[in-house]
């Protein structure tokens, strides 16, 4: 076998029932480590195996081959990004051992990443503040792996605070409940608060004096109705009329972790959908995105087993 292969522990025969892994994506750089901090400690809150995926370009040539300058550059990141998960949970508290799975993957970063959505729990992605022509790369790719995941993605900036609430946006009800559930299940791992910010969208008229039916926010029964199974965590919701962007970029600030729901179309993008675009390229800490009410896929073998290098 190459020495310079990573090496993946055996998993469950074929078949047999296993967690959703935590998958992040590594390229060796300080903001992929973030992420792959933040992910570890994700993937142990949720008994989940970490997947660390490094993505070579598409191209036939002898440095992208096993062996290869670029092979081998990929396997010292996978490598370093393994140490980075296993020093930075050996302190937190867990019943079992972080499994860690690498995988060297040979395509299109945003495209892999979506594959893999299909039977991730999560993917996490490392976002750098280094210049314009960075922010428009990461922009690009977060977008489009945002818009079209099947999973939740959270984008790690900077290191997240050691102290703050979940904040939650929410507008409509059909994303506001899974955005509201994750947000409680975040907020109980980390031993914090939910701050639920719920965005009125304003009345519409048909005609003078025929008000149109518009959503009322997300009341607080159905926030309670989310929380039953979090006993532990408490809430306070705060209700935004007008400039929503500056509302949640102020409430940001203090956050360890930002929750958005990500309603509308590509066509049509919604108000959540533009305030979660803003926040990609400039929350504070880190957010993460769910897609709005997946299908269900079937899980195929290339998307769910890692490839051979």
């Amino acid at each position: 076998m190459d020495p310079q292969t990573p090496q993946r522990r055996p998993g469950p025969p074929h078949g047999a029932d296993r967690q959703p892994p935590v998958v992040v994506g590594v390229d060796g750089s300080a903001a992929a480590l973030r992420a792959v901090e933040w992910a570890a400690a994700a993937a142990l809150s949720r008994s989940a195996p970490l997947r660390l995926v490094y993505v070579l370009p598409p191209l036939d040539r002898p440095q992208y081959r096993p062996g290869g300058s670029r092979h081998r550059q990929a396997v010292a990141a996978l490598d370093s990004a393994r140490r980075t998960a296993l020093r930075s949970t050996a302190e937190l508290e867990s019943t079992a051992p972080l499994d860690i799975v690498v995988d060297i993957r040979h395509g299109h970063a945003d495209r892999e990443l979506l594959e893999l959505s299909r039977s991730a729990d999560l993917i996490a992605l490392g976002a750098a503040d280094i210049g314009l022509f960075a922010h428009m790369v990461l922009g690009s790719t977060a977008l489009a792996v945002s818009r079209a995941a099947r999973c939740p993605v959270a984008l790690i900036r900077r290191t997240p605070a050691g102290s703050g609430p979940v904040l939650v946006v929410v507008s409509a009800w059909h994303t506001a409940r899974p955005a509201l559930r994750h947000a409680f299940r975040a907020a109980a791992a980390l031993r914090t608060d939910v701050v639920v910010v719920r965005l009125w969208q304003g009345r519409s008229w048909a005609a003078p004096g025929y008000p149109a039916p518009v959503g009322a926010v997300v009341s607080d029964a159905r926030i309670r109705h989310c929380q039953r199974d979090f006993p532990t965590v408490s809430v306070r919701p705060i209700t935004v009329v007008g400039d929503a962007v500056s509302a949640v970029e102020r409430f940001s600030s203090a956050a360890r972790l930002v929750v958005i729901g990500n309603d509308g179309t590509v066509d049509y993008p919604s108000r959540l959908r533009r305030i979660a675009r803003d926040l990609v390229h400039h929350a504070p800490c880190p957010i993460l995105l769910i897609p709005d009410a997946p299908a269900a896929l079937p899980h195929t073998s290339a998307a769910t087993q890692p490839r051979t290098p």
